[in-house]
């Protein structure tokens, strides 16, 4: 519609375009009518000489709906004529439109071969070599999925015995990891927390892959079999409230731990307030907090933001604060709330 329209545009130059008034050059009849159609076919036109030569075939690239339209291509005709001449024709289109047909089925094919090729591997004996592939690591969850007995979904896990922390820093092990520990018995899970609190695990939890190993203990395990993982946790946990992965550990411990353990960070939250209001994830922690710890623990902590000035303002007005100051105002009640 658009090219209709300007085709009946007057052209308002169209005095000041001869054969030889277009840097002193020799033009055809062709090229003067181009010349003298309305300003953006003009533009079309000599845009259409540089990119229609057979190897860039750029009618491939326009929109679908567009493509074997003759009359867009008519009405670009009668607009400016010389257009036709320049525009390839369509079978080397719709050729390379096929070509590229074939070689996307071609593709899917081999992906799809592919996958079942990996559908009938055996992981017995070799669960951690195929732990780091990215299509082995599947097979892998997937046999700790449908395996027949606990004791058989033993014997898969027990094969990266040596090799936790090498799977938990690894793009593709790391999920292996995680399917450990959500379908194993918390009992068998002993071998994983061994090996890890055999490392820092301040480090461990800041690991953008090791933070979501940690979740999955705390999600699974027993309160007694995180008890030394909480307490290395809470030996900097201010710091780790703000990392940008170790706050989704303090978050997901907050919501799943033990009374315990969440009165325990609650307790070191309260007198860090100030700091960790200040930062967006440290508001996301707080909020955390504020939703799931203990009842008298979410007073304290409110308590404690109120005692500092000028701090529920600021917080208010961050990404993660205004959650956390919401919580602040239903938790108090009477002249707190109103100070508030």
């Amino acid at each position: 519609k658009s090219v209709a329209i300007l085709a009946q545009t007057p052209c308002q130059t169209q005095g000041s375009c001869t054969s030889s008034s277009i840097s002193g050059h020799k033009m055809s009849s062709s090229a003067i009518d181009t010349c003298l159609a309305p300003r953006p076919l003009r533009s079309l036109a000599t845009r259409l000489t540089v990119v229609a030569s057979p190897q860039n075939q750029w009618l491939a690239y326009l929109p679908q709906r567009l493509q074997g339209q003759p009359e867009v291509l008519a009405v670009a005709a009668a607009a400016v004529p010389g257009i036709p001449e320049l525009l390839p024709q369509q079978g080397p289109a719709k050729s390379r439109a096929k070509r590229r047909t074939s070689t996307t089925c071609s593709s899917s094919s081999t992906e799809a071969e592919s996958v079942s090729s990996w559908d009938s591997v055996e992981v017995a004996g070799k669960v951690w070599e195929l732990s780091q592939d990215p299509q082995g690591c599947r097979c892998v969850q997937q046999a700790l999925e449908q395996a027949g007995s606990e004791e058989e979904r033993l014997a898969v896990a027990e094969e990266l015995h040596g090799h936790v922390l090498q799977a938990m820093r690894c793009p593709h092990g790391n999920h292996v990891l995680q399917k450990c520990i959500a379908t194993l018995r918390p009992q068998d899970l002993s071998f994983i927390i061994s090996e890890l609190e055999g490392c820092s695990v301040l480090q461990v939890t800041r690991h953008k892959y090791g933070c979501r190993i940690i979740q999955r203990l705390v999600e699974n395990c027993h309160a007694r079999q995180l008890q030394t993982l909480v307490e290395d946790l809470l030996f900097d946990l201010p710091t780790t409230c703000r990392h940008p992965y170790g706050n989704y550990v303090v978050q997901n411990l907050l919501q799943y731990g033990a009374p315990e353990h969440r009165h325990a960070v609650v307790s070191t939250l309260g007198s860090e307030v100030r700091g960790l209001a200040s930062d967006s994830y440290g508001c996301a922690v707080l909020a955390m907090a504020l939703a799931h710890a203990a009842r008298e623990d979410q007073v304290a902590l409110a308590r404690a933001l109120l005692r500092e000035p000028g701090l529920l303002p600021g917080m208010a007005c961050m990404r993660h604060g205004h959650a956390a100051t919401r919580r602040v105002l239903e938790i108090l009640e009477g002249e707190e709330r109103e100070d508030a």
